[in-house]
């Protein structure tokens, strides 16, 4: 690998057949598993995302198909009871994307103290620093978020399609971002770890049985649907900046795919709180 960086932004690395454009930043401390973290082009897992970030394509299919076979056997089973592991696995989630909100927020609050915030969609982390650390790590987590759906078949909840096309579209997505440290992703990483802290906490609220105000379902499914647009404004901001020539460290292929799958999943959301609140209210006014 080739890296090129004399105190300028943003450096360069080139290697395998790619050129990453990236703002130098250092961690003021190293906490726990970072410590393990090396440079990202010695890394065996994210060798392995830019080689074959494509076999997460038939994993989504697979994830899909076998879901929906799994709920088809348990139609005339019991469900089974899987309240406490299900607690543990959100309240698990929960603390993971709130750790992972807290890291990334450093990097992304000394850019907008010293960057130009087109800066901060214009060129990826720092590949040597926790940050990628963490970026790897929500990637990875794309994977282990399929086992929500288990959870929810094998105790016999409600299957919606918003669930199994969400993780599975996802898994998709974030992998081929991986591939190419596509740089306006630490928003969408943060804007994630952050959205999913309060919604796995929500869950694992809501499997204990304490009971929850009405309000509260209503704002974290608008905090989903805040996600979205937020999703779609910044690759709008992208495209834009990349018609005009400016470095932006996201291909068009990529961008295609985050204008896919955010436009989908605002609709999808939109849907779902129409249904689940507004159509419910106007049923108990009639």
């Amino acid at each position: 690998m080739a890296v090129t960086c004399n105190g300028t932004v943003p450096c360069i690395v080139e290697g395998y057949g790619a050129r990453l454009y990236y703002i130098p930043y250092e961690y003021g401390t190293i906490i726990g598993p970072e410590q393990w973290w090396h440079d990202y082009d010695k890394n065996l897992f994210y060798l392995f995302v830019t080689g074959y970030w494509s076999v997460t394509i038939p994993i989504a299919i697979a994830y899909v198909i076998g879901v929906h076979l799994l709920q088809r056997s348990m139609l005339n089973r019991k469900p089974f009871n899987l309240r406490w592991p299900h607690l543990i696995w959100n309240a698990c989630f929960a603390l993971f994307s709130l750790m992972g909100f807290i890291r990334m927020s450093e990097e992304i609050l000394f850019l907008l103290r010293t960057r130009p915030l087109l800066d901060s969609i214009s060129y990826s982390w720092d590949p040597h620093q926790p940050v990628a650390f963490w970026a790897l790590c929500c990637i990875t987590s794309k994977f282990f978020a399929l086992g929500d759906t288990v959870f929810i078949v094998l105790r016999k909840r409600p299957l919606i399609f918003l669930h199994w096309y969400h993780h599975s579209s996802v898994l998709i997505a974030s992998w081929h971002s991986a591939k190419e440290c596509v740089a306006c992703t630490r928003w969408f990483i943060l804007i994630n770890f952050g959205v999913a802290s309060i919604t796995y906490a929500y869950f694992a609220v809501k499997i204990v049985g304490i009971r929850r105000r009405r309000i509260v379902s209503m704002a974290v499914t608008m905090l989903e649907i805040a996600q979205m647009i937020a999703g779609v404004l910044i690759s709008c901001f992208v495209l834009h900046y990349k018609l005009q020539g400016h470095v932006m460290q996201q291909s068009y292929e990529n961008l295609a795919i985050f204008f896919t799958i955010y436009i989908t999943f605002g609709i999808v959301f939109t849907v779902f709180f129409k249904d689940a609140y507004i159509a419910q209210n106007d049923k108990k006014i009639r």
